[in-house]
């Protein structure tokens, strides 16, 4: 999309430095061989890449040792198993937009390593209550609530961090990278998980957690922001400062529409992980060596992408892109639904792990690219907020499969998804000019 068509849509317009100048020219050219360029160039961005790698590798960890502890400790209840996972979402749509006013009044760098450092005590708490032996569903219910405001309050700061540690030119390598740590953690977290549940125990999962958040910590302490800009106006209160954030959303079209679409994928895309254990048992009759198995080729198939992405960009327009691989990927949620068997679901997983990659980094290197850094944290966090609607989804469908099974629970979400996915490709036809 020009220019003046950004402008007329109410949308900011990039910086000359971001649109015309040659190190922009070399950013956007398509083809050539580029996959670690962000981290080439930005110093400190090496040491927020490599923390993300630890703190998700914790979260695909916490997200896979919790499920299949309270299948456990629950005696096999896909509800329990499916609600207290996607509780962890649930503390966003309380202090997501508030979160948001954090990060944009305060010091980014010191709120990423103080809500680290609190989330390594709640799973150290959390181990010590494993290891008692006197563990309830209703335990894992608290911790994962703790935990959950913690995920909500770090979720914008890392995102607005990435832009404060890159050149503009390489920001759409780094938030392909950032989407790396979690697609290779996502390889790695349910292995390391898995292998410690059949050897160890669920216990020693929460410690190896806690550690790998002081790890990110560690790598925090020398890292600086110089592309950070002016922040918010800490002379007017909090709640003016989100107001002025949602009115920038609201007004700006492009901006609206872009958020929506991550509603859509964020509901659907994010159920799937938090219900991958029930579906496993229920719909494909297999057990943790399994469901570990899935997640892990699901993480093959974004890590594909990223590679690809940060490699040799994207394959069309961003906006394109993003529209395309919604769709598709609803459509491979439909199709784990429909399927009986663990080798087809894999396929399916995996191409759905390939399309989400591709429209998270599409849909985010659009945002972060025309957001001003004043207001980067309150729309991050509005990015974000939809995925304190995720336990409803997780309810209902984990409802639905206590029931009738979790195969039509599945099929239910992946055919919601597609509808929406059809719809929004025929009606946002500006969004696919956007690059």
């Amino acid at each position: 999309m020009a220019k003046s068509d950004l402008a007329q849509h109410g949308t900011a317009v990039p910086s000359t430095e971001t649109a015309s100048s040659p190190s922009a020219a070399v950013e956007t050219k398509r083809g050539g061989f580029k996959t670690f360029s962000s981290l080439q160039n930005n110093k400190d961005y090496r040491y927020l890449f490599t923390g993300n790698l630890f703190a998700n590798a914790a979260q695909w960890l916490q997200l896979l040792t919790v499920g299949w502890l309270v299948l456990e400790v629950s005696g096999g209840s896909a509800l329990h198993a499916g609600a207290v996972v996607g509780l962890r979402s649930l503390p966003a749509l309380i202090l997501g937009p508030w979160a948001g006013v954090l990060a944009d009044r305060w010091d980014r760098r010191k709120i990423a390593m103080l809500t680290q450092v609190g989330m390594a005590v709640a799973a150290s708490l959390f181990a010590v209550v494993v290891a008692t032996g006197d563990i309830t569903v209703w335990h894992a219910y608290v911790y994962m609530a703790v935990s959950g405001i913690g995920f909500t309050i770090k979720q914008p700061v890392r995102q607005a961090l990435i832009a404060n540690t890159v050149k503009k030119p390489d920001m759409a390598n780094a938030l392909a990278l950032n989407a790396m740590t979690v697609t290779s953690m996502r390889l790695v977290g349910p292995l390391i998980g898995g292998i410690l549940i059949a050897t160890a125990g669920f216990k020693w999962n929460f410690v190896f957690e806690a550690s790998l958040y002081i790890v990110m910590v560690l790598l925090l302490l020398p890292m600086h922001t110089p592309y950070r800009e002016a922040g918010a106006n800490r002379k007017a209160s909090g709640w003016s400062n989100m107001v002025e954030g949602l009115r920038y959303i609201a007004k700006d079209r492009v901006m609206l529409r872009l958020n929506l679409l991550n509603f859509v994928r964020a509901a659907a895309f994010g159920t799937v992980p938090l219900i991958l254990p029930a579906y496993v048992k229920d719909a494909l009759g297999g057990g943790t060596n399994a469901g570990t198995a899935m997640l892990t080729i699901m993480g093959v198939g974004g890590l594909t992408a990223t590679v690809i992405i940060a490699s040799w960009g994207f394959f069309t327009k961003k906006g394109m892109v993003g529209l395309i691989t919604l769709t598709a990927g609803s459509a491979c949620i439909l199709g784990l639904g429909l399927s009986h068997w663990l080798w087809l679901s894999m396929v399916f997983i995996t191409l759905q792990g390939f399309c989400q990659t591709h429209f998270i980094v599409s849909n985010q290197t659009l945002i972060q690219t025309l957001v001003p850094d004043s207001l980067r944290g309150r729309v991050s966090s509005v990015w974000s907020y939809e995925q304190g609607l995720t336990p409803l989804f997780v309810f209902l469908i984990s409802l639905l499969a206590e029931y009738q099974g979790m195969g039509l629970g599945m099929t239910v979400l992946g055919a919601s998804a597609l509808a929406l996915s059809v719809f929004f490709f025929l009606r946002f036809t500006d969004n696919r000019t956007l690059d």
